[in-house]
């Protein structure tokens, strides 16, 4: 099995960043002060992902509203994963948590187990950047773990900008 090459795979989900911006509300000419919203980390994300004795390799995370991610990276050549899927979760003010799983195929298209992959987010003061550590498993076809690792990542937001440059 090639445990090794499948562990390269989408080790890391990270997220797009999207600070909200709120308009002062008005009655009667008196602005009403609202209460500091926090960033978010809805949006598009891109990411660099480090995980521990592997090399770094880009992935882009995307986060949306109702809790649900997809990533996509270019940890493996076209075909020997899936896009990376799952849901994300707040836990603090800028602190999130995520979980999220590729299936993983040899050279030939054969299905060959599965990585999963979880960790934690940390946005910076400005919502644009963030950093991040995870945690994985690839299984085989059985769900019989045959790799451990971690890592960390730094994302940033991808903006129209960062995209086309």
């Amino acid at each position: 099995m090639k445990s090794i090459h499948l562990a390269t795979l989408g080790c890391a989900a990270l997220l797009a960043l999207t600070p909200a911006q709120a308009q002062e509300p008005t009655t009667g000419g008196h602005i009403i002060a609202l209460p500091q919203t926090p960033n978010t980390l809805v949006g598009t994300w891109r990411v660099t992902v480090s995980p521990d004795g592997i090399p770094p390799f880009r992935a882009y995370n995307i986060f949306y509203a109702d809790g649900n991610s997809i990533e996509f990276d270019n940890s493996n050549a076209p075909g020997g994963q899936t896009i990376a899927s799952g849901p994300w979760t707040r836990t603090g003010v800028n602190t999130y948590t995520f979980a999220e799983v590729n299936m993983l195929f040899d050279g030939q298209g054969n299905y060959q187990g599965e990585l999963h992959v979880s960790g934690s987010i940390t946005l910076d003061a400005s919502g644009n950047t963030f950093a991040s550590t995870f945690q994985f498993t690839v299984t085989d076809p059985t769900d019989m773990p045959v790799f451990q690792g971690g890592g960390t990542a730094k994302g940033v937001r991808a903006s129209r900008a960062l995209l086309f440059q």
